[in-house]
């Protein structure tokens, strides 16, 4: 009977070792997926931006600085979301998020600018969509860290180990 005990303790090792696996890859992948929906509207806005910053540098003439520290936040924004450098990505968006709002305060001075259709449909745009990748980067964060958590307690963190999974970074 001793001969039967010991295989059986060995697959039940092996049978749990194929399930933390499976789990720690199945939330990787959500991870994967929810940086794929932030991704793809960071992308959105960056299209969106390069579109209202044409639109307001034609009429505001004395604030260039303004649109120009927007065209830098969203070129360091779009560098940052194309290489995954989460931390990176995090610092510029809280400067693009700053610029943004100092143009949208400004462009509200100009009333020929704001009477244009193009401009009020295309400020609507930018701020669902800024609200989509704040409600999204959430998204992200609670998948991220549901990963680094599990990956982390003990027994998966063998697990983890064993098949080279690391923390991934939050976007703060």
């Amino acid at each position: 009977m001793p001969w039967v005990i010991v295989p059986a303790i060995a697959a039940l090792l092996a049978l749990f070792a194929i399930l933390a696996r499976n789990g720690l890859l199945q939330l990787r992948d959500s991870v994967h997926s929810s940086w794929a929906s932030l991704d793809s509207l960071l992308l959105e806005r960056h299209d969106l931006l390069a579109e209202f910053v044409e639109l307001c540098a034609r009429d505001i003439r004395y604030e260039q600085d303004t649109v120009e520290r927007v065209v830098r936040a969203d070129a360091a924004t779009f560098g940052a979301a194309a290489r995954e450098d989460i931390p990176a990505l995090a610092a510029a968006e809280m400067l693009l998020r700053a610029s943004v709002t100092s143009l949208l305060s400004i462009a509200e001075n100009y009333p020929a600018l704001c009477a244009q259709a193009g401009f009020i449909a295309l400020r609507e745009r930018i701020l669902c969509v800024g609200a989509a990748i704040i409600e999204r980067r959430e998204l992200y964060n609670s998948a991220v860290n549901l990963l680094n958590v599990r990956s982390q307690a003990f027994p998966h963190r063998l697990v983890a180990r064993a098949i080279g999974f690391h923390a991934e970074a939050l976007f703060e």
